[in-house]
C-alpha cells in the first residue's frame, strides 16, 4: 500500500499530475483545484498518498496535508460519496468543512458542487464526532484583514490571472484577507474558493 512518496512533477493539470520517483517509476495521482493552485507557490512539499482500490479500479489521490488525506478517507466510508465528490468537497478547505461539520452548518457543506441537503446531514451525522487533527480558526477572527506584501500579491495576481480570474476580483479579494489565512501556500486556495 502506497503511503507516501518522494517525487519530482514532471506533468500536471487541475486534476492529476504525474510523478516521477528516485528509483524511476512514473505515478499518476489525482488531486482537485484547490491543490493545483497550492503547488503554485510551493517549492518542497510533502507527498502525502491515499492509496484507493476497488475490484475495478486502482487510484492514488495526493494530499498536501496529512489531516485532508485523513478527512478523505472518512468522506469515502460514507454511502454515496464515492472518491470524486470527496475531492469536490475537500475543495471547500479542509480547515471550513471541519468547522461545517462541527457546527453543524448544513447550507455551507449544501453549496458544495454535487452535495445535496441529504448528502450534507449524512457527512454531519458521520463524521461530527470525529477527531481529524485539524486547526479550525478562530471564528472571532474571520472578519479581521491580514495583508501581504505587493511582491508577493503580485505574484498572486499573476498567478491567478493565468488561471483566467478577473485581475480587479483578485485585487479586491487580496486586499480583504481573513488573518486566519496567514501563509502563502493558503492564500491561492482562499482566493480561487471566495471567486468561485
Amino acid at each position: 500500500m502506497i503511503s507516501y512518496i518522494t517525487w519530482k512533477i514532471i506533468d500536471l493539470d487541475f486534476t492529476n499530475l504525474t510523478i516521477l520517483t528516485n528509483s524511476w517509476v512514473g505515478y499518476e495521482v489525482l488531486i482537485n483545484e484547490l491543490t493545483y493552485s497550492k503547488l503554485a507557490t510551493l517549492e518542497d512539499v510533502e507527498l502525502f498518498i491515499y492509496h484507493y482500490k476497488t475490484e475495478n479500479s486502482e487510484n492514488l489521490f495526493w494530499f498536501i496535508e496529512k489531516e485532508e488525506k485523513k478527512v478523505f478517507g472518512e468522506l469515502i466510508k460514507i454511502s454515496w460519496i464515492g472518491w470524486k465528490v470527496a475531492m469536490q468537497i475537500l475543495s471547500l478547505w479542509v480547515e471550513r468543512l471541519v468547522l461545517s461539520i462541527k457546527n453543524e452548518d448544513n447550507k455551507t457543506i449544501e453549496s458544495i458542487k454535487w452535495v445535496g441537503k441529504k448528502m450534507a446531514e449524512k457527512i454531519i451525522l458521520e463524521l461530527k464526532d470525529k477527531d481529524f487533527g485539524v486547526n479550525i480558526y478562530n471564528k472571532e477572527n474571520i472578519t479581521k484583514a491580514n495583508t501581504i506584501d505587493s511582491t508577493l500579491h503580485s505574484s498572486i495576481k499573476s498567478t491567478l490571472t493565468a488561471m483566467w480570474y478577473n485581475p480587479r476580483d483578485i485585487d479586491n479579494v487580496l486586499s480583504n484577507l481573513p488573518e486566519w489565512i496567514n501563509q502563502t501556500k493558503d492564500i491561492i486556495p482562499y482566493v480561487i474558493k471566495s471567486l468561485s
